[in-house]
């Protein structure tokens, strides 16, 4: 019979239902609704901080800029959310299991071990070890090049905090 194979291929293709894609085009409306607020009242209060130079930002200059930021990326989100007729059903699963649940373990332990021995270690060396284990948790094998971004992104991240922005970073006690 002509077509037939056409028929059967349409049976198990399934549209997702009406609610489901009002309920996920109302979600992502609400939530980039969220972030417009929360970006509009971080600007505001930005406002009533100093604000300094460029050469010498003072305490409103980053909350500033994240104002915008926010402002920024949540108003195309937002018209993107309510312009949208129709969002593909996904079947993704809330958390993730298997090899991908021991990445965000992983992942969770590394920045646990950086809070905690921030202080007694220091920020090279916590900075170091966060990168290493962020790198080989999302799939880097190679120890060279895990160990050269890692050195490179901590000395980089260091410079700019502690000569750039002047930030006092913890020297932990091998650099004291």
């Amino acid at each position: 019979m002509p077509g037939a194979g056409k028929r059967a291929n349409a049976e198990r293709f399934e549209l997702p239902k009406l609610e489901e894609v009002n309920v996920a085009i109302g979600v992502l409306a609400v939530v980039s609704l969220c972030f417009l607020v929360l970006g509009g009242v971080y600007l505001a209060g930005s406002f009533f901080l100093p604000m300094g130079t460029v050469e010498q930002p003072g305490a409103g200059f980053y909350p500033l800029l994240v104002g915008i930021a926010l402002v920024c990326l949540s108003v195309p989100l937002l018209i993107h959310s309510l312009k949208k007729k129709e969002i593909q059903k996904e079947e993704e699963e809330a958390f993730p299991k298997g090899k991908d649940l021991y990445r965000v373990l992983g992942v969770a332990l590394a920045l646990i071990f950086f809070a905690v021995f921030l202080k007694p270690l220091g920020y090279g060396i916590c900075s170091a070890a966060l990168m290493v284990a962020v790198l080989r948790f999302l799939g880097l094998r190679s120890w060279m090049k895990t160990v050269l971004i890692s050195i490179l992104s901590t000395a980089i991240s260091y410079y700019l905090f502690a000569f750039v922005l002047d930030v006092p970073l913890p020297r932990g006690f091998l650099f004291s």
